[in-house]
């Protein structure tokens, strides 16, 4: 019967019981060098028997490795990154890493002091949503001393070596828009965090290096540009991230632009905020006006009319950064690559055919 753990039980104590040597014994709690079965199966026994707590510190010194990553993103209230922290904490579970998590409020400083921490606790490696994709030093510093980076969600172009684990953004906003266009509508608003895009940015190959919301503005272009119709910097009502901000811009675009007849938003918190300027704006919604948000969350099945969303596989998202963070871990001089996951449109009740299609 295994007895509680104490600080006082020794490597020296389970290697006695276990009637190998201390070295042998160490060797087969940390999982490194080679053990025979047989010993192994002896040093664990005798470990349980005896309630021995290894030494995490002693163990990293000897492995130089601490079975520990660090997690740092913007906002873990924030569903979209709470889902997929929780992917990347039951992947690590699995893989039997501990899991240090940080959340930095979007703050770029509190970011660094977030990633220097983790550097001195020698996690073995950073699964992080940047805060900005150009001011990155301090990610690229990691690069430098050997921990391994994977890049959640947004890109930083200057950390070189890190995999890049994101949904489809641009492809993501077209299957929105697409629906909308579907539906028989040609005069389509968006809300979004992103400024109106120049005629020069409208192409597939910028979209690796845009953050989010405008790689979605990119996905909505380029879907007109498909069905021939002519993007209009007028259609674009630019929000900050917050429900109040995206009801105002909703107010004033509907006003400026009275033939919308569909919105699409580019974010969780944007369909929200355009959701109750609708209701409070007195406009049926789908009868009068479509609307298709981003990101599914649990209050866009409570609301009536039911909302159209394009989801994020946020879950698998987390998984699949942690997948990506291994493997960087296990080859650090392998070229990584970039993971690009698709959303998936969920029709509602928010959207309808077009009145005048």
């Amino acid at each position: 019967m295994a007895q509680p753990v104490s600080e006082s039980v020794t490597i020296i104590d389970v290697a006695q019981l276990a009637g190998v040597s201390k070295s042998t014994a160490a060797r087969a709690l940390a999982g490194y060098g080679s053990v025979s079965s047989k010993a192994r199966q002896a040093v664990e026994a005798a470990a349980d028997t005896l309630g021995y707590q290894a030494n995490a510190l002693a163990r990293s010194m000897i492995t130089g490795k601490t079975t520990t990553v660090g997690v740092v993103i913007p906002d873990i209230s924030n569903p979209f990154f709470a889902n997929a922290v929780r992917g990347i904490s039951t992947a690590a579970r699995e893989a039997g890493y501990d899991v240090l998590l940080s959340s930095t409020e979007g703050e770029l400083g509190l970011e660094r002091r977030a990633v220097s921490v983790l550097a001195g606790k020698r996690a073995d490696g950073v699964i992080v949503a940047p805060v900005s994709n150009e001011d990155t030093a301090h990610l690229e510093e990691l690069e430098a001393k050997g921990i391994a980076v994977t890049l959640l969600d947004r890109p930083a172009p200057n950390v070189t070596s890190a995999s890049y684990v994101a949904v489809d953004h641009v492809g993501a906003s077209e299957l929105a828009v697409q629906h909308l266009l579907d539906l028989g509508h040609r005069n389509i608003g968006i809300v979004t965090e992103a400024t109106a895009l120049l005629p020069e940015q409208i192409h597939p190959e910028v979209a690796a290096s845009l953050r989010p919301a405008t790689a979605r503005l990119l996905g909505y272009a380029m879907a007109l540009r498909g069905a021939g119709i002519r993007y209009d910097p007028a259609l674009v009502a630019s929000s900050s991230y917050s429900r109040h901000s995206a009801g105002d811009a909703v107010r004033y675009l509907l006003k400026s632009k009275p033939s919308i007849t569909a919105l699409y938003c580019t974010d969780a918190e944007m369909s929200a905020g355009a959701f109750a300027a609708l209701q409070d704006m007195g406009i049926d919604c789908p009868g009068h006006l479509s609307l298709v948000g981003f990101d599914d969350q649990d209050w866009a099945t409570l609301v009536r009319p039911r909302l159209t969303v394009v989801e994020q596989p946020s879950y698998q998202l987390g998984r699949t950064a942690f997948k990506e963070l291994t493997a960087s871990m296990l080859t650090p001089n392998e070229r990584r690559r970039n993971r690009i996951l698709g959303g998936r449109l969920v029709v509602r009740e928010s959207t309808a055919r077009s009145r005048s299609a």
